[in-house]
């Protein structure tokens, strides 16, 4: 039988899943000296994502007039943007993310029975999922490493650089290098997982909260309920802030990848094939891993009210029934936006992203063929 994590081990799981990307705060506790290692530590690995991001700049230049190869860096490029926006934002809010993080480990640390229950119903329920895509984004690395040993390409990326390189050990230094950041990518688009865990955990205690409500006997428990309902709710717009501006980021690169990669598979070699199918599964479980709890916060903030409604509230006493009417106003339901790219981050939306894109590429590949027949 499958053994599944306990909250606090799907927490440490997220956290060792992430480490690379140093985007994980430290504990409020930790020691200054703690402090200035984590922040040398993350500052290395953005210095160690710009010495590549340079020459796949530059390589696009060399390449202008070649549109394989600029498809090639100029989707690499947009994965290493990815780093240096994402580790950018995690520093901006440094202090939300490590509040947030806190509260989830104490919430899980001091839960009651019931609510530990739901806690571990979520884990059971999307552990897998979750431990499975993240696998994907190091094996998608890991595949375009080992994809460059089978063809002509001595390295992974294309990038150019205004030296010679074609000798030891600079070949394998750089060999390395770019090996390196590609696990530095596949760390960065496993922090879907934190999100997606911020996500599922408020939506956890959306339903842990309509759970109390069912149960509410008394004005003074239906007002402490109320301000745990407030709570919940800004403890989303964080999550939601820090979220949706990666998220943001993202879409734009799922789009423009995904386009470069079928101008790339035409007439291509397997290793080609196999390592640009990859990346494409990468860029649609990105949008998916945070579709999937968006969606499910979206019904479960909708409905939150009903846990009061579906109280004995008619038995109590005059305030209460006065109080449970006022609540039974229809509220608007949590949702993740993105101005101008994402109307609702939702389930239907990824569905309808996916049908426009498969669409986009049937009508560029027809053109490509006609293209091709004609010359």
């Amino acid at each position: 039988m499958l053994k599944y994590p306990s909250p606090e081990r799907a927490i440490s799981l997220v956290h060792v899943i992430t480490a690379f990307t140093c985007c994980w705060p430290l504990p409020s506790t930790a020691t200054k000296s703690l402090v200035l290692q984590f922040k040398i530590l993350r500052s290395f690995l953005l210095l160690n994502a710009l010495v590549l991001f340079l020459p796949l700049l530059y390589a696009l230049h060399v390449h202008r007039n070649d549109a394989e190869n600029v498809a090639k860096a100029a989707c690499l490029t947009l994965a290493l943007v990815q780093i240096f926006f994402q580790t950018f934002v995690c520093i901006g809010q440094y202090d939300h993310f490590q509040k947030l993080i806190e509260e989830m480990k104490i919430c899980c640390e001091t839960a009651k029975p019931y609510e530990r229950d739901v806690f571990q119903r979520y884990v059971n329920k999307h552990s897998l999922f979750y431990i499975t895509c993240s696998s994907w984004f190091y094996l998608t690395a890991i595949i375009m490493v080992l994809g460059s040993l089978l063809i002509s390409d001595p390295f992974p990326t294309n990038a150019v650089y205004p030296f010679p390189v074609n000798f030891e050990p600079l070949r394998s230094i750089i060999f390395m290098h770019q090996s390196f950041v590609g696990i530095q990518c596949a760390a960065h688009a496993s922090m879907n997982v934190l999100s997606a865990l911020l996500l599922l955990f408020t939506t956890a205690r959306f339903e842990i909260l309509m759970t109390e409500l069912r149960n509410v006997n008394d004005i003074e428990t239906l007002i402490k309920s109320m301000k745990k309902y407030s709570t919940v709710r800004s403890d989303r717009e964080v999550a939601e802030e820090v979220g949706a501006v990666r998220r943001g980021n993202r879409f734009k690169r799922v789009l423009r990848t995904r386009t470069n990669l079928l101008i790339r598979l035409p007439k291509q070699p397997f290793a080609v094939k196999a390592q640009f199918l990859t990346v494409s599964g990468t860029a649609l479980l990105e949008v998916l891993m945070c579709s999937l709890p968006a969606d499910h916060l979206i019904d479960m903030s909708e409905n939150i009210m009903q846990g009061i409604y579906e109280s004995k509230w008619y038995e109590r006493s005059l305030k209460i029934q006065k109080s449970t009417v006022l609540m039974l106003t229809p509220q608007s339901p949590v949702t993740v936006k993105i101005k101008c790219l994402i109307p609702v981050l939702s389930l239907n939306f990824y569905c309808s992203y996916v049908s426009n894109v498969f669409s986009l590429f049937t009508a560029l590949r027809i053109a490509m063929i006609n293209d091709e027949t004609e010359n």
